[in-house]
């Protein structure tokens, strides 16, 4: 399959000209819908335990790193401060971070408001709401298997708090320009096993679209 990120080009470059207030993200919540990243999904309809698995590709470091650096960067000229995550530490000093478990993307930061505001002094303790959603749904029953497309779609939400706690700023964006993504799902003849195979979303395209939403996150007033 040919990539989505393949359908279209989003460099964009923010300027970075900040006030000295700072802005220490505290949360970010990373979510995709699964269907638009599994690959291969097994179900054996008949089991009550381990009833199936799935297949996706693994999303590298180095991307989990630019998805926090594009979210610091777009934070920060939202804001016009300099944005950075922080995060809740553990018992051994070790920060505490998603752990990529249904749909959510791994290493984002999991503090809460309330700890963040005692752990820095910020002008501003930000949370980060990013969802990547397959829309319209359409599946049609076929002779050789269930076929289905997905239109993917981006949210990307800011909410900014004072020490105080009170929200000072609010912003969300939606982006569904992406193309689609078909899947076909066959049953074995006895109900017992049904396999889905689909095009998906790849890391490349993920990022490609957060960049595309954070851009237009600073263009809409």
């Amino acid at each position: 399959m040919k990539k989505i990120a393949l359908l279209f080009i989003a460099l964009f470059t923010v300027g970075l000209s900040f006030s000295q207030d700072d802005a220490s993200i505290f949360y970010i919540s990373f979510r995709m819908d699964e269907d638009l990243t599994n690959d291969l999904e097994v179900s054996f309809n008949e089991r009550q335990f381990m009833s199936g698995y799935s297949e996706k590709p693994v999303f590298p470091e180095n991307l989990i790193d630019s998805v926090k650096l594009i979210i610091e960067r777009a934070v920060s000229s939202g804001l016009n401060a300099k944005a950075v995550c922080i995060y809740k530490l553990n018992k051994k000093g070790e920060p505490i971070s998603t752990l990529g478990i249904g749909g959510e993307l791994e290493g984002m930061p999991v503090n809460t408001k309330k700890k963040a505001i005692l752990q820095s002094e910020s002008a501003y303790y930000v949370r980060v709401d990013v969802n990547i959603i397959g829309r319209g749904g359409v599946s049609v029953g076929l002779p050789d298997g269930k076929r289905s497309r997905l239109k993917p779609a981006i949210t990307f939400s800011v909410s900014a708090f004072d020490k105080n706690g009170k929200n000072v700023f609010k912003k969300s964006i939606k982006v569904k320009e992406f193309g689609v993504l078909k899947s076909k799902e066959v049953t074995s003849t006895d109900g017992s096993v049904s396999v889905r195979k689909a095009e998906i979303l790849y890391p490349e395209d993920i990022i490609a679209m957060l960049r595309i939403a954070t851009h237009e996150f600073l263009q809409v007033d």
